[in-house]
């Protein structure tokens, strides 16, 4: 992959071009303020941020794989050719490797991990163009002006959102979440503009800003089709629990998992259709959100081409020539009682193990989910297991697990084994989707593994540490003299 050339400064400025995306025309070759002159155009811009979620340095592929490596998977050595992972110098191969031993430096040397920085500020200016011409518009379709601004607040929430994940500890890192977070993007820079980061409260503050209007704004607009592609305020509000989940607003999650629970737009995932529905790629009637991947599909439908995806990293391939990039760890799978169906998720092929909730096939790729019922009720029996109201804790945990394992006996677990029990519940049922690492820091938890490779110098990793939070880049800070490093870099 060719590394990006963008500065700090630069990409600030971006208003990234609209890809075609479910046949709404482009914006690439109109200026900003003609896109953004009209609903229309502002709806095209807002599909170009979706679009943007998408890319392969987000939630396609690396945004998604780098926390599963603190113990899900690791780089796998029949993909990494006779170099090995060590000796192997492809950047994608060295991205995993330094990814899964915590060996990231500031300069990414080689390291695809680089690019989370770029993509997700020009997610932002993409975003707060929008928003301000929408909240300046003046229009006779108010309903439609309002969802758009909607969409457009809760996009900016899931940015910000995943820059803290990355780049700072966590809230509970400080008692009042003073410690240093990211550069808060709330509107357009200017290109003389170095901003400075803000603490991580801060940050949160934004978020639950941008997601309560969210949910007020979302309206039936934004479901241009009937497809669970687009967002909704019930997925407005099952973002913002989680991110309540990253503060310790106990609270707050119950409230809004509630609602969304409430609502019964979704079931969970009936046991007898569990595996097949994931093996078989067929729709998930618990998934709330999916991110729509399929403009990524080669034009032509006879390609051999493997396309870059979370597959690529993980899945279950159909040519063992071309294996994945990493394997599942045995530290996942001894989690796996006997008689759980989510085991027959993971395949052994040429004695490496593999993941089947996404299929490795030539032009193929599948929907990402970005938020299921499932972690809906796993972090509502979270917030209650912290609450101390155990009974209400075990009822949604048992939901969970016993749909796994039928004959499992309801939990009687109370008090701190009853948090930890639901913790390992959330890690089984989320696997590989882009949870793991996030979960650990929040929960003040260290990185244990058993299961690593024989060069892993950081098997194990004691939380705190200054290697839960990744560095700034150095491209960023040479172009922004007011940006400071993450402390160990």
């Amino acid at each position: 992959m060719m590394k990006k050339a963008l500065t700090f400064a630069i990409f600030l400025l971006m208003l990234s071009s609209c890809q075609d995306f479910l046949n709404i025309e482009p914006q690439d070759q109109i200026s900003k303020n003609q896109a953004l002159s009209t609903l229309d155009g502002m709806d095209a811009a807002v599909i170009g941020v979706y679009s943007t979620l998408g890319v392969n340095d987000y939630y396609r592929q690396y945004f998604t794989a780098y926390p599963e490596l603190a113990g899900n998977m690791q780089p796998n050595p029949a993909a990494a050719g006779s170099d090995g992972v060590v000796g192997n110098q492809s950047s994608i191969i060295t991205t995993f490797r330094e990814g899964n031993f915590f060996t990231i430096g500031s300069g990414y040397d080689d390291n695809n991990f680089d690019d989370f920085y770029a993509v997700l500020y020009n997610l932002l200016n993409q975003a707060n163009n929008i928003i301000e011409a929408l909240e300046a518009f003046e229009s006779d379709q108010e309903a439609r002006r309002n969802s758009l601004l909607g969409e457009a607040l809760a996009l900016r929430a899931i940015a910000h959102f995943d820059l803290l994940r990355l780049y700072a500890q966590p809230y509970r890192f400080t008692e009042d979440g003073s410690h240093p977070g990211v550069v808060l993007a709330e509107r357009p820079f200017e290109v003389t503009e170095r901003p400075a980061r803000r603490t991580v409260a801060e940050g949160y503050t934004l978020i639950e800003s941008d997601l309560l209007r969210a949910v007020e704004l979302l309206g039936p607009n934004a479901r241009r089709t009937t497809d669970r592609i687009w967002l909704t305020p019930l997925i407005a509000r099952g973002l913002l629990a989680r991110a309540f989940a990253y503060q310790s607003n106990w609270a707050g999650v119950i409230e809004q998992t509630t609602a969304v629970i409430n609502a019964a737009q979704v079931t969970l995932l009936n046991p007898d259709d569990y595996v097949d529905t994931w093996t078989e790629q067929q729709f998930n009637p618990e998934v709330l959100w999916y991110l729509d991947l399929q403009r990524f599909r080669n034009a032509d439908p006879g390609s051999a081409s493997l396309i870059a995806s979370i597959a690529r990293v993980i899945g279950a391939p159909s040519d063992v020539e071309n294996p994945p990039f990493c394997t599942v760890t045995q530290d996942l799978l001894n989690r796996f009682e006997e008689g759980d169906i989510r085991r027959e998720l993971y395949q052994e092929i040429e004695g490496q193990v593999y993941c089947s909730k996404y299929a490795l096939q030539p032009n193929s790729i599948s929907n990402f989910p970005m938020l299921r019922l499932s972690e809906i009720y796993l972090l509502r029996a979270e917030a209650y297991a912290e609450l101390g109201q155990d009974a209400l804790a075990q009822a949604d945990y048992n939901l969970i697990h016993q749909r796994a394992v039928a004959d499992a006996i309801p939990t009687t677990l109370t008090g701190t084994e009853l948090q930890d029990e639901i913790f390992e519940e959330r890690r089984r049922e989320l696997a590989l989707e882009g949870h793991l690492l996030f979960d650990l820091k929040r929960t003040g938890r260290s990185v244990e593994r058993d299961d690593c490779l024989p060069a892993n110098p950081n098997c194990d990793l004691a939380y705190p540490d200054y290697r839960f939070a990744l560095p700034i880049p150095q491209s960023a800070l040479n172009a922004n003299p007011n940006l400071i490093q993450n402390q160990g870099y």
